[in-house]
């Protein structure tokens, strides 16, 4: 899959975060949602995939190097988006398009009643912590550190599930 990129004026830019957030879609997901809608398309179930592989990766990566930075707030959206993009990238495969909190929440359940590890539950909601912490900077460095080690494990175990 060829990555792109699409720069954004600013107030653009902001528009997208505030709709984002108000529909339960990350960022990048909604603005492929729009430019799929623009050219009158619909994205073929295996790049979606591959799609929600791709960035879930990309956000993990820059989730860690915004830890090192010590830009917290970012960092812990980062590493929210990773997670659910992982969860929405299983979705994908099952035929199953995620796009609220709420259906990424019951699906994670039934993917940790089918798998018997509730560590996926418990890593989830780590997770939607970190959501919460973009909003409300409550936690430091070192709680987040720990936070994300979950994290990871959590995406190492959403792959395995594949």
């Amino acid at each position: 899959m060829e990555a792109g990129s699409i720069v954004l004026p600013q107030k653009l830019g902001k528009m997208l975060r505030e709709k984002a957030e108000e529909t339960g879609y990350l960022p990048d997901d909604l603005g492929i949602e729009f430019v799929l809608k623009g050219l009158n398309k619909d994205i073929d179930p295996e790049d979606l995939v591959e799609h929600y592989r791709v960035l879930s990766e990309k956000y993990l990566t820059e989730a860690r190097e915004l830890l090192k930075k010590g830009d917290l707030v970012q960092a812990s959206e980062k590493f929210w988006g990773a997670s659910a993009l992982a969860v929405k990238r299983i979705g994908a495969m099952r035929g199953l398009k995620l796009e609220q909190h709420g259906s990424l929440w019951n699906f994670v359940s039934k993917l940790s009643k089918e798998s018997g590890d509730e560590d996926i539950d418990i890593y989830f909601s780590v997770a939607n912590s970190l959501h919460r912490n973009f909003y409300e900077a409550q936690m430091n460095k070192e709680v987040i550190e720990i936070l994300a080690r979950r994290i990871e494990e959590l995406i190492d175990k959403l792959s395995a599930i594949s």
